[in-house]
């Protein structure tokens, strides 16, 4: 198996994931600040921190996801001759 490969199959993997679950993150964050403070709400610690360990779940969730294809993509890529029978 070539080196490139598990480093480009991580890009492929996390980039289009990072990408829109950043910026919805964002919005959803920007326009929750916006709501409490046009109805003059305070913003407590505990609805971040629910965000925060969703946010650490999903990327080790999708940390373990890409470690665990490991073994296959090398199998897959052992023999790079195989022919359709």
């Amino acid at each position: 198996m070539s080196a490139p490969l598990p480093g480009a199959r991580v890009r492929e993997t996390v980039l289009p994931l990072l990408v829109p679950a950043g910026r919805t993150t964002a919005m959803g964050v920007f326009g929750g600040y916006q709501l409490n403070e046009a109805a003059g709400a305070t913003v407590d610690g505990a609805g971040a921190g629910r965000l925060a360990v969703c946010v650490t779940v999903g990327a080790l969730s999708i940390r373990a996801a890409i470690g665990g294809s490991r073994p296959l993509l090398r199998r897959v890529t052992a023999d790079p001759a195989q022919t359709a029978d």
